[in-house]
């Protein structure tokens, strides 16, 4: 096939290897119709002569016909089964990985919350999904750099410290930070739709922060300090980490550079808009139906087929979101030398980064500049919304799902101790797998019972498949241990054991294992760790089906339990690093 492509100039993907249709009598199908039509030639036709014209020797096939434009593919059980625990024999605990990105650096951006803010189950798209690709990554041999650019920075402030300094109380606040800070700046935004004049206030307070005022800088000084404790907390529940934490602010003194560098390669100039919130974020102008015209530094995007310029920098001088986020590719640039920048940030800032991803290139910034969209978590009432106070805290997300797993725990024979680590694990492993086994791109409407499920197509169902392969495996060291060290031992005769595998559902179970290669490099070249999330439940599955039709330890020889023995721990394998991928952690018992 690869030759075919080569001589006919069709795209790989254009010849996919697929499933073959339930109605024909194969195992793998290949549509030929890309190739037909490069030959112009009839797709039918074309797969009975290739059908007939194909060597098969040599490889993992027994017989190849051609029908509809597809060739498919019948495969030797034995051959395949033996090639397949071959490699598991020789990679182990790295079965999957690969090092397609050897020698290449990726950073990626995301979770990202702002200071001050409440950390939300609107932020968990973005952190979850972000940690999931640098994983997958990772696994694939790419040196990532996980980023969280901390959103510590603009007009927000200011409408923070004018309410702080208007309705606060430093008690409450050092009490309870977020939950009292949030109150501050909802209460803020209720006010302003009274009396428009606190808007002025707020931007005042900004440009003192921006210009270093003693008191400005201390409160936002303590704003911050106070939020990111309280993100560490959600963080270290999560399991994530990253290899730079940095905000906005960090770049406060590379700002006015970038607007001088734009405007000394002639990228830059002055206009005139319409004074309202920009696309980036909270960078409003002055509210009303007829907004003044203000005075900006732009960067016209014309030429890269985008109407809508991009401003980094205001009449007065201070910053912008996107002067921020220019600032910051740059430093990454220069720091890390990546191949690629991914942003893993809601959909809803498309335009945003067609914007600044031009504006980039056209300040010969050059990387591969990547928007990895998500769809936004809506409540039952309409999105979440931190100015009016609607927005469900991840914390308490998380809480609960550990506490209902807690009580599921509640009349198992472990210690108190055991109960509360496996709770952690299971209750956070559920609220992870609910938002990855979902496609990224799709909005999410929260649902309690939906983000905490413990049952059906979920995190403990495949954590429970990893657990109930350790007990078979620890049964056997009990009841059968010459096979299972047969099984675990450092020689292993692939094609021995595949002699002893050849019943139907061990031979779909290695099909599926085999696939695991396969479906991380899917998700990694889309960026869409669902695609692992369900993977993993058709592997969880298949061996269930395996586990009852099969028996493991009550085979006829012991040969025969060493090489079923051996297809658990692989299965286990398989289980443990796909769910790894995912950040989620399988416990040693539940």
């Amino acid at each position: 096939l690869a030759d075919l492509r080569a001589a006919d100039g069709v795209e790989a993907a254009a010849l996919p290897v697929q499933a073959a249709p339930p109605n024909v009598e194969a195992d793998l199908a290949v549509p030929l119709f890309a190739l037909a039509k490069a030959r112009r030639e009839n797709p039918a036709q074309l797969t009975s002569v290739l059908a007939e014209e194909l060597d098969l020797g040599g490889t993992l096939f027994t017989e190849v016909t051609g029908a509809g434009g597809f060739l498919n593919f019948r495969l030797d059980g034995q051959a395949l089964t033996a090639a397949v625990l071959e490699t598991y024999g020789e990679l182990g605990q790295d079965y999957g990985r690969t090092q397609d990105g050897a020698g290449k650096t990726v950073v990626i951006d995301y979770s990202s919350p702002n200071i001050a803010k409440p950390f939300s189950v609107g932020h968990l798209r973005s952190t979850v999904i972000g940690a999931a690709i640098t994983e997958i990554l990772r696994f694939r041999g790419y040196r990532v750099v996980g980023d969280n650019h901390i959103g510590d920075w603009g007009t927000q402030f200011g409408k923070l410290m004018y309410a702080f300094d208007a309705w606060g109380e430093r008690e409450k606040v050092a009490a309870k930070p977020i939950e009292e800070l949030l109150a501050l700046y909802v209460k803020f935004h209720d006010r302003a739709e009274e009396d428009p004049s606190l808007e002025e206030g707020a931007r005042r307070w900004f440009q003192r922060l921006e210009a270093g005022d003693e008191e400005a800088v201390a409160l936002w000084t303590w704003f911050r300090e106070v939020s990111l404790q309280e993100f560490e907390k959600i963080y270290d529940l999560l399991g994530v980490s990253f290899e730079e934490v940095l905000g906005e602010s960090f770049y406060n003194d590379q700002l006015q550079g970038v607007v001088d560098d734009a405007f000394r390669q002639g990228v830059a100039e002055w206009g005139e808009i319409e004074a309202r919130p920009t696309a980036g974020g909270d960078e409003s102008g002055a509210p009303g139906d007829d907004p003044a015209m203000e005075k900006v530094a732009i960067i016209s995007l014309e030429g890269h087929g985008i109407e809508t310029p991009l401003l980094i920098q205001k009449s007065d001088g201070t910053s912008l979101y996107a002067t921020r986020d220019l600032a910051t590719a740059r430093y990454r640039l220069e720091r890390w030398d990546p191949e690629q920048i991914l942003y893993v940030v809601g959909g809803e800032q498309k335009l945003y980064f067609r914007q600044l991803f031009a504006a980039l290139e056209r300040l010969d910034h050059h990387a591969k500049y990547v928007h990895v969209p998500f769809g936004l978590i809506r409540l039952p009432k309409g999105r979440m919304s931190t100015r009016k106070g609607r927005v469900i805290f991840l914390e308490d997300v998380l809480s609960e799902a550990i506490g209902r797993a807690e009580a599921i725990l509640q009349d198992r024979d472990l210690s108190l101790e055991e109960k509360k680590r496996i709770a952690t694990l299971v209750g956070v492993g559920a609220v992870k797998f609910a938002d990855l086994s979902q496609s990224r791109v799709k909005d999410v409407l929260f649902d309690w019972d939906k983000m905490l499920n413990m049952q059906g197509d979920s995190a403990p169902y495949l954590q429970y498949a990893c657990v109930r392969i350790r007990s078979i495996l620890r049964k056997a060291g009990e009841e059968a241990p010459a096979a299972l060290a047969r099984a675990t031992g450092d020689e292993i005769d692939a094609g021995a054991f595949a002699a002893l595998l050849g019943e139907d559902s061990e031979l779909e179970l290695i099909k599926e294992l085999a696939r695991f290669p396969e479906v991380v490099g899917a998700a990694a070249e889309t960026y869409q760790p669902h695609l692992v999330a369900s993977y993993l439940i058709t592997v969880a599955r298949t061996f269930s089906t395996f586990y009852k039709q099969v028996p493991v330890l009550r085979a006829d020889s012991e040969e025969q339990i060493a090489a079923r023995l051996y297809l658990c721990r692989f299965t286990a394998r398989v289980l443990e690093n796909g769910l790894g991928l995912l950040g989620i952690q399988c416990p040693e018992r539940m």
